[in-house]
């Protein structure tokens, strides 16, 4: 009965056809992506179970410092890679092998980052299975742009279906045996290594193909052109969108920024999902620019708004659920539950920012207008570290969200700005 109204509603029909293909172009991408997610998530729920205090910490701050690595890779690696063998039909991808050995470096300066953080706070072994997982992610990071970049959105998903069944495994053999840092970190090195095996030893190889001084070479013009002022706006939005974290941790105390982590815990598979799907919008988009089909690429920044916002649609009723009908599920006792529900509207609206933002990013890196980015970025990142300084000092600190905020609608107004004068010079050029 259903599908003969839909028959006879033409209009219907269409709306039917639209949601079913944007389902089917997102959906494999996000479910992935939010799955790699969980896992993370249960990780540390289980932390909390299984480690001490200070271990808690380092867990923390160690997913931290490898989920920063990812957007150094974006920046520096993934974007310029995705870019540049979308340029057109006749780009010869094995002239562009010199990003291999470069996002090499790149994941060994991570992995010695965080080896020197483990041994520090926890132990040599620890030490020496964190260095190869942060080494390791983000190799295979860059083997999910790869594929995204090569229309091979399959392959990303096996990676990250083989990433997170893995550490699922572990979590569930350490929950009847136990685990300390070491095996956590153990537990990641086997998860990145299975999430490598979807893009075959052929993958490895390439980062492998010349020596690190003959790539940095075949590399600078990519850093002039395109890595320098994308760094600059990774380094900054970092500052703007984290500032509140260490803002409020430095002047209020860890506790008063507990409400705050909670609220954005909810949200976690939202940014998830806008990191991934990036990687899957940025070579069509790039593509269709390359060839001219404008029409095309503005069609593809609609289709990504709207899957993000019906994402996070999705993401604020289950916020509501669980605080209205299961606040034991998240809440402890000692916190305030009314301060945490502050703390997820304030959140919720810079992801809904967030959401409308990210696509006419992406479609201003197609254009290679990397420099103009960089400018708003910076400029949204000075208002955000005075806005969230003085909230701090002035109201509750949970109202600090409130400065990032500002910082992102301040960000995505000029990216708006940039988006239309770039359509009216291309209305008028035609």
């Amino acid at each position: 009965m259903a599908e003969a109204r839909a028959a006879d509603n033409p209009a219907m029909t269409g709306r039917v056809q639209r949601l079913g293909s944007m389902f089917g172009r997102f959906g494999l991408a996000s479910l992935s992506s939010a799955i790699v997610s969980v896992s993370h998530l249960l990780v540390q729920i289980f932390s909390i179970h299984h480690l001490g205090t200070a271990a808690i910490g380092t867990l923390a701050f160690l997913l931290v410092i490898i989920q920063f690595g990812y957007s150094l890779s974006n920046a520096l690696v993934s974007t310029p890679y995705t870019i540049a063998v979308n340029q057109g039909d006749d780009i010869e991808a094995k002239s562009f092998d010199f990003f291999f050995p470069v996002n090499l470096m790149l994941a060994a300066s991570q992995g010695l980052t965080c080896a020197v953080i483990a041994w520090a706070t926890a132990s040599p072994t620890a030490a020496l299975l964190f260095g190869l997982a942060g080494t390791l992610s983000l190799i295979r990071w860059f083997g999910r742009s790869n594929a995204y970049a090569h229309h091979a959105p399959a392959r990303a998903a096996r990676s990250d279906l083989a990433y997170a069944g893995t550490i699922l495994a572990g979590l569930l053999i350490a929950m009847r045996t136990g685990a300390d840092m070491s095996a956590i970190g153990g537990m990641l090195v086997a998860a990145s290594l299975m999430g490598l095996l979807p893009f075959g030893i052929a993958y490895l190889r390439r980062h492998f193909a010349m020596g690190p001084g003959r790539a940095l070479g075949a590399y600078r013009s990519v850093w002039k052109e395109q890595s320098a002022w994308t760094l600059v706006g990774v380094l900054s939005t970092e500052a703007t969108s984290n500032s509140h974290s260490y803002i409020v941790t430095l002047l209020a105390g860890p506790a008063a920024f507990a409400p705050i982590a909670v609220g954005m815990l909810f949200f976690r598979p939202v940014n998830v999902c806008i990191t991934a799907l990036t990687q899957l919008e940025r070579p069509r988009m790039t593509r269709a620019v390359a060839r001219g089909d404008h029409d095309a690429a503005i069609k593809s920044e609609r289709l990504f708004m709207a899957a993000l916002v019906m994402l996070w649609v999705a993401t604020c009723v289950l916020a509501a659920v669980a605080l209205i009908f299961f606040p034991g599920l998240i809440l402890k006792p000692t916190l305030d539950h009314q301060l945490v529900t502050i703390a997820v509207g304030l959140c919720a609206l810079l992801s809904l920012v967030q959401c409308v933002q990210t696509p006419m990013s992406v479609m201003t890196q197609a254009r290679r207008a990397f420099r103009p980015l960089a400018a708003q970025s910076m400029r949204s990142c000075v208002v955000g570290l005075i806005a969230v300084t003085l909230l701090v000092w002035g109201a509750a600190p949970v109202f600090s969200v409130g400065g990032v905020v500002l910082s992102q609608l301040v960000m995505m107004l000029g990216i708006w700005r940039l988006d239309r004068q770039w359509r009216r010079d291309r209305r008028e050029a035609a």
